[in-house]
């Protein structure tokens, strides 16, 4: 089943490449604004992620209980 999924997604992928020509055309008045569109996207799905990145990370021992707390004298 594995190398069935792989084999399909190997195939789809393939099949939606474009070659830079067909993605945006320099001469085309309509994708004047297509740099500063994706830029924004870019920009748009890369900070809720890098925060969401630094949260995890910065309270990645956050279930952890310290040593010294349980330690029955």
């Amino acid at each position: 089943m594995k190398k069935i999924i792989f084999l399909l997604s190997i195939i789809f992928t393939s099949l939606v490449s474009a070659c830079p020509g067909c993605a945006g055309s320099m001469n085309n008045p309509k994708d004047s604004m297509l740099v500063w569109i994706l830029c924004g996207f870019i920009v748009l799905i890369y900070i809720p992620f890098y925060i969401l990145y630094r949260t995890i990370i910065k309270n990645r021992h956050l279930n952890e209980i310290p040593v010294g707390i349980n330690e029955e004298k």
